[in-house]
């Protein structure tokens, strides 16, 4: 992300392939978290996703057309009574559930005019700039915890004895 942004892109996207740690590095690093849902995948019952639910900014149910439009508005109620059992925000900020079709091109403006009033209203009330410095501190802990991790493995004691009980 760093890159993209020394290179000057403003808009950068980040995707993640599953359910794990990856969606919690990348939720410290970027400014909207959007979780993208498939109606009918069973995904709706599984508690696994609830982690995320809870970290993200806006929820897309995703080929909302053709014969799946029926179970794409069906999960969108079904997730946004879901979100309402969290808890409230810090911030203040609810994340709406919003349905898409790229191959009916319907629901694409909708996602980018939430982008913009998500931005707009982030920045009114200042949790734009916590949330970078949120940020930061992340990258600081996460280049911290690597370098430590990294050291240790150089020590010449720790390679030894790590060889030692390897053999075992």
């Amino acid at each position: 992300i760093f890159l993209c942004e020394a290179a000057g892109y403003d808009t950068i996207l980040v995707e993640t392939v599953g359910v794990g740690q990856s969606e919690t590095a990348v939720h410290a690093m970027t400014d909207f978290f959007v979780l993208l849902m498939l109606a009918g995948a069973g995904d709706q019952l599984q508690g696994i996703k609830r982690g995320i639910m809870e970290m993200c900014d806006a929820m897309i149910i995703t080929k909302a057309d053709g014969g799946n439009t029926a179970a794409a508005t069906r999960a969108k109620s079904e997730y946004a009574s879901a979100l309402h059992l969290f808890p409230a925000r810090e911030d203040g900020w609810f994340p709406p559930v919003l349905t898409t079709s790229a191959l009916e091109q319907k629901g694409i403006d909708e996602v980018v005019q939430l982008l913009s009033h998500y931005t707009t209203w982030m920045q009114e009330r200042s949790p734009f700039n916590e949330r970078r410095k949120k940020q930061n501190l992340s990258w600081l802990h996460e280049e911290l915890r690597a370098r430590i991790v990294e050291r240790f493995y150089e020590n010449s004691d720790v390679k030894s004895r790590l060889e030692a009980m390897e053999r075992i």
